[in-house]
């Protein structure tokens, strides 16, 4: 699948209007045609709903979309056809709409409608992305080199730091040693660490994992193993995440990698490193949602050759159900 997942902001728009041939139209959600049909059962009536966001250019071809829905208290879901259309039977009268297309946009609500008895029901929802905020959570930097030398870091986060190790002014300046202990103003670290609280926008997105607890460890050590992650980075990693990951009997994961890592933020270094490694791991409890959003593959290997800067982080997700 190659949309991204995870949290989500609810937005409600209201609006109470009876379904004429007038045409009816709030933020997200217009009945456009409204016709009397006797062939549909007595007490019943058919809505045709078109859907369309900005996002949507971006599905491929053949991939299934779903809507989540709900009419009253009745929940359910929606396969879209090819151009996003789908059609629901539901009882007349008065009633309250929801329609969510998953993380990453805003849900549609409406107040109360009355849909008329025996009639055929033209719709169209608007679905908007929304941004979510985010704790931009541990972002670490090792740095490896063959030799000594002195290194100047800058990183410029999409929003401001809450905080850093040490101390961020204008740069991280310092002299690097084979070892990767660095060394600043006459102190040791094994990596620097700096957060942030940011908006994340959700787009297409090309991996997703679903685990049970049993599997986020093993599943964790083959895929940093896999991006060539020393052994103390893979140790830092997982005692770090794998508390908050195990406190879950089922989970959802992404990672982001390299270019996908700049919308946290931006790094240059100098000397030009052979290669600057981005990881960064974004996760939620599992909810059935996710499962269109599952895609396993396999982590890329990292270049770890020469100088070259790691960087690893992630966040977490909490995902609204409808």
């Amino acid at each position: 699948m190659k949309t991204s997942c995870l949290l989500v902001l609810l937005m409600g728009f209201s609006f109470a209007v009876k379904a004429s041939s007038q045409l009816k139209s709030v933020p997200g959600f217009c009945i456009y045609k409204t016709t009397k049909n006797e062939a549909i059962t007595d007490g019943e009536a058919k809505l045709s709903l078109h859907f369309s966001s900005p996002n949507f250019s971006d599905i491929p071809l053949g991939y299934e979309t779903i809507v989540y829905y709900a009419v009253n208290d009745f929940a359910d879901t929606l396969v879209l056809d090819s151009l996003f259309s789908a059609y629901i039977q539901l009882p007349a009268g008065k009633t309250v709409f929801k329609f969510w297309p998953g993380p990453g946009y805003d849900e549609v609500i409406s107040d109360t409608i009355l849909i008329e008895n025996q009639t055929d029901n033209e719709a169209m929802v608007n679905f908007n992305p929304v941004n979510m905020l985010i704790e931009v959570d541990k972002p670490v930097i090792y740095l490896q080199s063959p030799v000594k030398l002195d290194f100047s870091i800058r990183v410029t986060p999409t929003n401001d730091f809450s905080f850093t190790y040490p101390a961020y002014q204008e740069a991280w300046k310092g002299t690097l040693h084979p070892t990767g202990q660095l060394e600043i103003n006459g102190q040791t670290y094994p990596y620097l660490f700096w957060d942030s609280k940011q908006e994340f926008s959700c787009s297409k997105h090309t991996n997703g994992y679903h685990l049970t607890r049993k599997e986020i460890v093993p599943f964790l050590e083959k895929q940093l193993a896999n991006a060539g992650l020393t052994a103390t980075e893979k140790a830092d990693f997982i005692t770090y995440w794998g508390p908050r990951l195990v406190q879950h009997e089922e989970v959802f994961i992404q990672f982001y990698l390299q270019e996908d890592c700049n919308q946290f933020a931006g790094i240059q270094c100098d000397p030009q490193p052979t290669a600057i490694n981005r990881l960064y791991m974004a996760f939620s409890e599992w909810n059935n949602q996710f499962e269109k959003y599952v895609l396993p593959v396999e982590l890329p290997a990292f270049k770890r050759e020469g100088f070259n800067v790691l960087e690893w982080g992630g966040f977490e997700l909490k995902p609204t159900a409808l």
